[in-house]
Parts: C-alpha cells; sequence; structure tokens
C-alpha cells in the first residue's frame, strides 16, 4: 500500500514538472529534489525518464476509460449517456490538468511502441462513444448526424480545456461542462430571446413585402382610374 502511494506521489511530481518544464527539459534530479528524495529511491520505481511518461499516459487513459465504462454500464439513454461523456472528460481535465496536459502536449516523446499502443487505446475509445451516437440515431433519441463528426467535436472541447482552464477562475468543472452540454444540445443562438429576435425579423420582411405590393397596387389603380376618365381602356395584357 505503501508503495502504491509513493508511485503515485512521484507520478503526480513528475506530471506537474512536466507541465511546468516540458519533458525533455525535466530531468530526474529536479525530480528527486521536489520529492526531497534520493534518485535511488525513484529508480526503485521508475527506472527512466522514459518510464514515467510511459506511466503518466497509461494512467491518463485508464481514468478515462474507467469512466466510460461506468456511463455505458449505467444503462442511460444515448443523450444521457453523451451528456455524462462530456462531463467526465471536463471533470477529469479539471482535476487532472498537469496529466493531461502532458498527454495532450508531450505525445511526440513517445518511443513508437508505446505511441502505437496509446493511439490504438484512444480510437477503441473513440469508436465505443460513436456507438453511443448510431445508437441514439438508430432509436430516435439523437438527431440524425455524422458520429465521427460529433465525437470530434465533443470530445475537442472537453478535452481542449487544459489550455485554458485555471482553478481560481469563473468557472468550475460541472458550470464548464454545463455550458458544453447546452451549446451542443440546444446551439449558441437556440435562446428565447434570439427565437423571437427571428420571429421578429421575419415580420419585419413580411412587412416590407406588403407594404411594397400596397403601393404597386395603389399605383395600378390610379393608372386604371386615369384611363378610365379619359374614355379610354387599360392597355390589354398581350397574349402569351
Amino acid at each position: 500500500m505503501r508503495r502504491a502511494l509513493l508511485r503515485e506521489q512521484i507520478l503526480v511530481a513528475a506530471a506537474d514538472l512536466f507541465r511546468a518544464r516540458g519533458y525533455r527539459a525535466t530531468t530526474l534530479d529536479h525530480l528527486a529534489r521536489r520529492l526531497g528524495m534520493s534518485k535511488a529511491t525513484l529508480y526503485g520505481h521508475f527506472h527512466s525518464k522514459e518510464d514515467l511518461l510511459a506511466a503518466i499516459f497509461h494512467r491518463t487513459m485508464g481514468l478515462v476509460e474507467a469512466g466510460l465504462d461506468e456511463i455505458r454500464a449505467s444503462g442511460a439513454p444515448p443523450a444521457e449517456q453523451l451528456r455524462r461523456v462530456i462531463r467526465h472528460h471536463v471533470r477529469t481535465v479539471v482535476a487532472e490538468q498537469s496529466f493531461l496536459t502532458v498527454f495532450f502536449s508531450e505525445a511526440d516523446n513517445l518511443p513508437q511502441r508505446l505511441a502505437r499502443a496509446i493511439a490504438r487505446r484512444q480510437a477503441r475509445y473513440d469508436r465505443v462513444v460513436r456507438a453511443i451516437v448510431r445508437r441514439g440515431v438508430r432509436g430516435g433519441d439523437l438527431a440524425p448526424t455524422e458520429p465521427r463528426l460529433l465525437v470530434l467535436a465533443l470530445l475537442g472541447m472537453s478535452n481542449w480545456v487544459y489550455r485554458w482552464y485555471h482553478a481560481d477562475g469563473a468557472w468550475d468543472a460541472d458550470a464548464i461542462a454545463g455550458a458544453f452540454i447546452a451549446i451542443a444540445e440546444r446551439g449558441y443562438l437556440a435562446t428565447p430571446r434570439a427565437r423571437r429576435r427571428d420571429v421578429l425579423a421575419r415580420l419585419t420582411g413580411i412587412e416590407r413585402e406588403v407594404a411594397a405590393l400596397r403601393v404597386y397596387l395603389r399605383q395600378g389603380g390610379a393608372t386604371s382610374g386615369s384611363h378610365a376618365r379619359r374614355g379610354l381602356r387599360p392597355p390589354r395584357t398581350p397574349p402569351a
């Protein structure tokens, strides 16, 4: 138990340093000083800096995969599952911002074998979320859409939170997730006020057309009356 806790402590410190300094600029000496332990103790848990990076990537994938498994097992309708996916991603990014920052910014430093393994896990994850979308479309729970594009949009905006989130900012994880869900489901113009503006704009356009038609009809009536007073017939419309 103590060994597992110490390993987690090392990983958290490594993720914080990699995020702050960059993977290449961080050394095991930096990490040992941060933790107040010897490099020999570090080597007892991780054989190299590359091992640390690999563990960070595996831990990050494990977090998002575990959450998705729970969402699928819930039996909730597809639309609700997608809401939970968004909340899960935003909450994970906020709670584990250093890990997600390293995950998205240091992938080029992974050895090829590990990079391929992580890519396969990401692909499987995306396929699971796309399957939720397809079930929702088939069952009428979701509007017809291209599953891959929708998943890219939902996960993209949720994951990108790692770039701009600040713990002392105006929004917590649930506020951000709620806003994302509202945008995804109703659109950024789909508010009562926006709908009223749209209806009023359409009515204004119709009123202009009616006013123009009245002017046209009055002008036509005046022309016909002028011809009648002079005892002339209005010109006949030529045959088609």
